[in-house]
């Protein structure tokens, strides 16, 4: 049962045609005999390479495990054809500004010439084109295919445009980045240099006003050695005052002792003197007395 499943499973059948299908344009098979590559190279024409990368990267998704990878492939695949089939329309439309006459038989017949002989487009890109060119106007005809073109590219390479828009916006991103650190660095070097000579302009004052108090501690220490050395010569000379005067006092004191004791001495020679004239005098007065009563 699980090799009656295997053989009917889907992915497997696809392998197996598709290696049955590129294994007849080098050995002779059943598509090969019947021509089939000739019809396909008839009606595809160039699309052909086209059509051998659709059916191998086909292959290819069902094999993927993630189901998000497995869709992105198969729609870039499908979207990698309607891009070949939009410039194929361009194509022929830029070559049709050459045809002046726009009759339908002149232009089937250069869209044949230009689609078939010059780089054979295949005959269902000719057939579809000249039936939308048909039925839709020549201008609106053109902005639809530039608009699929451009829908067509963005699927099909829209993460190589993500990652180039990605890197494109990352180099711009970095040189900002780059310009404004350099203009940082730059700020940063001014602020660091302003910074620095405001350092020094504070520590150069910082310097000048120690210098200034180192200068006025100075002053002050000799100003008070001045003052102590003035203090101990004020002292010495007070002490010398007091010793002088306290000589001159005592010499004054024993000056004073001895005037009073020239004095006592005088007083007392005064009162010797005194009492001799006393005695003197008595012994006069005596004398006289004595004679008056003698001459009596």
């Amino acid at each position: 049962m699980k090799k009656i499943k295997w053989l009917f499973n889907f992915r497997y059948v696809y392998i197996i045609s598709l290696i049955y299908f590129f294994l007849g344009y080098f050995y002779p098979n059943f598509l090969q005999v019947n021509n089939i590559y000739l019809y396909i190279e008839e009606y595809f024409g160039i699309y052909e390479k086209l059509l051998w990368i659709f059916l191998a990267g086909y292959g290819f998704s069902m094999f993927m495990k993630n189901p998000n990878k497995r869709v992105i492939l198969k729609t870039r695949l499908c979207f990698m054809i309607i891009l070949g089939i939009a410039i194929g329309y361009l194509y022929l439309l830029d070559s049709l500004k050459e045809q002046v006459e726009r009759s339908a038989d002149l232009v089937q017949q250069f869209i044949i010439q230009v689609g078939l002989l010059n780089i054979n487009l295949g005959y269902i890109e000719l057939y579809t084109f000249l039936e939308i060119f048909s039925r839709v106007r020549t201008d609106v005809f053109v902005g639809s295919l530039i608009f699929v073109i451009f829908l067509s590219v963005i699927i099909i390479c829209g993460k190589m445009i993500r990652k180039l828009i990605v890197s494109v916006i990352n180099f711009f991103r970095a040189q900002i980045f780059r310009i404004k650190e350099k203009r940082r660095m730059k700020e940063e070097m001014i602020r660091l240099e302003k910074q620095a000579k405001l350092e020094k302009e504070i520590y150069d004052e910082i310097c000048n006003i120690q210098k200034i108090y180192q200068e006025k501690d100075r002053l002050e220490l000799e100003s008070e050695e001045f003052n102590q050395e003035e203090t101990l010569e004020t002292d010495l000379i007070l002490q010398l005052q007091e010793n002088i005067f306290r000589d001159i006092e005592e010499n004054i004191e024993s000056m004073t002792v001895r005037i009073e004791d020239s004095r006592v001495d005088d007083v007392e020679r005064t009162d010797e003197k005194d009492d001799i004239s006393i005695k003197i005098s008595e012994k006069e007065r005596d004398i006289s007395t004595t004679g008056i009563s003698i001459t009596n």
